[in-house]
């Protein structure tokens, strides 16, 4: 490790690392790591404390504990969350020839402009509807398609805890709040947050803001797959 930390300081070097959540382990809360994984959290926590001019980059469906810790007080060490692409998902809906651009919108919202789930939409409305996508849109529930599996990779990975967070917000018609754990669930209010917190390090959950009051909810789309 001190070898990194040397080539870290003697040259200007980027260093990234994509997938960062295959060392982590499955059906446990967000960033416990896989036995013989442990290194890599001192590895994390090294780099990022030390006195260098270098930068590393992690790419990652789950935010490790390291990162979340020092990135409260640490200015060098943040968080990007990559969010939807807005308008510019029109671009995906032009090279797969959907017709109807004035519907466009409405896809972008339903799919919050993933770019990996417009993608999977964009072709099935192609293949399934020739493009039409008022006729896509006929259905009554968010049609998902192949979304599912790609959904189901990440859902594999939670613990029961969060399956039993995940599935409640499923069934709420809004945003709710999280001040008071919800009786249904049989979980302790310490297991609660736990869960709540690691789904937001999952990025799983949206928080909402309204006023001095916070939320929190799920895509429509993973809501969609929770109840199918």
């Amino acid at each position: 490790m001190g070898g990194v930390i040397h080539h870290l300081r003697s040259q200007r070097c980027l260093i990234i690392l994509d997938d960062v959540q295959t060392i982590f382990s499955s059906q446990q809360l967000a960033g416990n790591y896989k036995p013989g994984y442990e290194n890599y959290g001192a590895f994390f926590k090294q780099i990022a404390e030390s006195c260098h001019n270098s930068c590393i980059i992690l790419i990652s469906w789950e935010k490790p504990r390291e990162i979340a810790a020092l990135e409260s007080h640490q200015k060098n060490c943040q968080t990007l969350q990559l969010n939807g692409l807005g308008e510019s998902a029109r671009e995906i809906f032009t090279e797969k020839g959907l017709s109807e651009s004035e519907k466009w919108s409405e896809l972008i919202d339903l799919y919050q402009g993933n770019p990996l789930w417009l993608n999977t939409v964009a072709a099935a409305i192609q293949d399934l509807f020739n493009g039409n996508v008022s006729d896509f849109l006929s259905y009554d529930s968010l049609v998902l398609g192949d979304l599912e599996y790609l959904l189901h990779q990440h859902f594999q990975r939670l613990s029961d805890s969060e399956k039993q967070v995940m599935s409640w917000l499923a069934n709420q018609n809004k945003p709710v709040e999280i001040s008071k754990k919800p009786a249904l669930l049989e979980l302790s209010p310490s297991e609660f947050l736990k869960a709540v917190e690691s789904l937001r390090r999952r990025l799983l959950i949206e928080k909402v803001q309204k006023g001095d009051r916070t939320l929190f909810a799920v895509q429509r789309a993973i809501a969609e797959y929770l109840n199918s």
